[in-house]
């Protein structure tokens, strides 16, 4: 069977201190029972992974039911062997959150006082109690200390909680989709979300469960659900799906079928039909007190209302973290996500960050995870790396200006190979700046932090002076503002090292003085209509920029791998027969 085979869904009544669990609002829950599931390799010390689940997940998170015949885990393409999150290797642990409907303790729950559900009087809590239910749960079962904690969106925000109140208690935490606290846009739709509840009257105050129809705010807790659905879709996927097509019923209907839609202010539009379905599949599964319970708390949840700020909340971080946003997510957009990323900059803490360009919104971390697999997984399991000698001789001249143990950026990093280089001969574990998806996964799994971002818009993500050198290495001729970048790696690094194709090579002069066409070589691989330098640099050109800047050029190195141009170079004709340079830079002191 493919994936983690049949999970067994558990229960277990943790022991509580004398008195019941006393609640961060003053509020106390004489009992409390956990609904987890475990699967993968048995329990060790450094082994142990524990996922937080969404707004509405539970303890599922991979595997096959008993008495089902498929996968049905809301996280199957994630977690399994030999996925991203192995369970070959790891042993990943899944609870439902206090408050909950799937099993651990919440309005649904029997009240031992009075014999009872909860209801109404199902005390508030906060994300500081969930979190301390799951870290008693783990104490239960022999697990003190975590290789990872990983979270996408409510989940996220509970590691956020869970990473800065208990730095000590893993190695690596993953943030996906998620943010520190809600921006006002997403407060707003739970706000919705919640009144739609409880402006229902079957809603009852929360006291529905014992009435005679057993159905309670049904009709609420479907359009708190349409209403966050449409959230979790980007615009483009809605209009891509459904645009303004029209039902099939539409056609078939009746009079008297349409002009009891029409009494009701019913459409034929298939957005309104998906939106019903949802909702109906919904409101079968799950409670509304539940609903209105999580989200409050979510509502709430701010380390910055506990620590002062979020730089000083994240200056408590111990983890290795790493940070993943979704393009065209309206609930958890990605400045959001930046916003972590420079907190743990500021306070250098080591951060990964990658921005994935689905087009699907917010729901793409549950159902667009081919990149995000590779993200996770790489930046989980740092893979062995060897260094090849003509890596080695390829970035020499590199080697020889980083002093060992220098704090190194390497902007445009690629697949990480100077960086592996420099941790294997100079002692460097350096980070990475790339925008290549593809090239980024590879970085990461060589155990790299990278951050993802766009260098003609700014390094926004490092702070000023955060490295002792930053290394633009073949990139320069790529971006279309390279003034902007050059300052930029000065901003941020005491000395900056530049290295580039040099278009006044003697050979290129020759190839195009005999054939009139751009020559294609192993320094210049590509033909002119794909090629990703958009800029001809000279070392003369290189200079007079310099100057013009005024960045000192502190050295330079000139580079050819043939013998005319060696002996050009030896002659002190280095832009005639250069065919690479490489150029250390400082900021010039007026």
């Amino acid at each position: 069977m493919d994936g983690v085979g049949v999970v067994e869904p558990k229960k277990r009544r943790l022991t509580l201190p004398a008195g019941g669990l006393r609640l961060a609002y003053g509020g106390v829950l004489k009992e409390v029972e956990v609904a987890y599931e475990e699967c993968g390799a048995p329990i060790a010390a450094d082994n142990v992974i524990y996922i937080c689940h969404a707004l509405t997940g539970d303890a599922h998170v991979a595997g096959v039911k008993p008495g089902e015949t498929k996968p049905s885990g809301w996280w199957e393409g994630m977690v399994g062997p030999g996925r991203a999150i192995d369970t070959n290797r790891y042993h990943v642990i899944c609870a439902n959150v206090l408050g909950g409907c799937s099993g651990t303790t919440g309005p649904m729950s029997i009240d031992p006082d009075t014999g009872k559900p909860y209801g109404s009087s199902f005390p508030q809590y906060t994300f500081d109690d969930a979190v301390d239910v799951f870290r008693m749960l783990l104490k239960e079962l022999g697990v003190t200390h975590l290789k990872a904690l990983i979270g996408g969106s409510f989940g996220g925000m509970q590691v956020v909680n869970w990473m800065t109140r208990f730095p000590d208690d893993m190695d690596c935490a993953c943030l996906i989709a998620t943010s520190a606290n809600l921006n006002t846009q997403a407060i707003a739709f739970s706000v919705m979300s919640r009144t739609s509840i409880t402006d229902d009257p079957k809603w009852n105050g929360g006291d529905y469960y014992l009435e005679g129809d057993g159905k309670g705010p049904k009709a609420g807790l479907a359009a708190a659900r349409q209403l966050a659905h449409i959230t979790y879709l980007s615009r483009e996927l809605l209009q891509k799906k459904f645009a303004r097509n029209l039902q099939k019923e539409f056609v078939e209907a009746r009079a008297e079928a349409r002009a009891e839609r029409d009494r009701l202010f019913k459409t034929y539009f298939q957005i309104e039909s998906y939106l019903d379905y949802q909702a109906m599949k919904f409101v079968r599964r799950f409670d509304a007190n539940s609903y209105l319970h999580i989200t409050r708390s979510m509502d709430f949840a701010d380390p910055c209302a506990a620590y002062g700020s979020l730089d000083a909340a994240f200056a408590r971080v111990r983890a290795r973290t790493l940070v993943c946003s979704y393009e065209n997510d309206i609930l958890f957009p990605a400045w959001q996500s930046k916003e972590i990323v420079r907190a743990l900059s500021r306070a250098g803490k080591p951060v990964s960050y990658c921005h994935l360009e689905s087009g699907t919104g917010h729901d793409s971390f549950l159902t667009d995870i081919a990149h995000l697999s590779k993200v996770v997984g790489g930046f989980l399991t740092e893979r062995p790396v060897t260094v090849m000698k003509w890596q080695e001789r390829l970035h020499r001249n590199v080697l020889k200006m980083v002093r060992p143990g220098a704090r190194v950026l390497d902007i445009g990093c690629g697949d990480g190979t100077l960086l592996n280089v420099l941790r294997a001969k100079k002692g460097v574990r350096g980070d990475g700046v790339e925008i290549d998806v593809e090239r980024y996964e590879e970085a990461v799994a060589d155990g790299h932090d990278v951050l993802w971002e766009d260098v003609d818009e700014g390094l926004s993500l490092v702070p000023d002076g955060h490295y002792d050198v930053a290394v633009v290495s073949d990139t320069l001729q790529e971006v279309k503002n390279p003034r902007g970048l050059l300052h930029e790696a000065l901003r941020i690094a005491d000395e900056a090292i530049v290295t580039f194709p040099n278009f006044a090579a003697y050979r290129i002069r020759l190839t195009l003085a005999l054939t009139g066409r751009l020559p294609v070589s192993k320094q210049l691989p590509f033909q002119w209509y794909d090629t990703p330098n958009i800029h001809c640099i000279t070392l003369k050109d290189f200079r007079a920029l310099c100057a013009k800047e005024g960045i000192e050029i502190v050295e330079v190195k000139a580079e050819s791998r043939h013998f005319l141009g060696k002996l050009l170079l030896a002659l002190g004709l280095k832009n005639l027969g250069a065919s690479r340079i490489v150029a250390r830079l400082a900021a010039r002191r007026h």
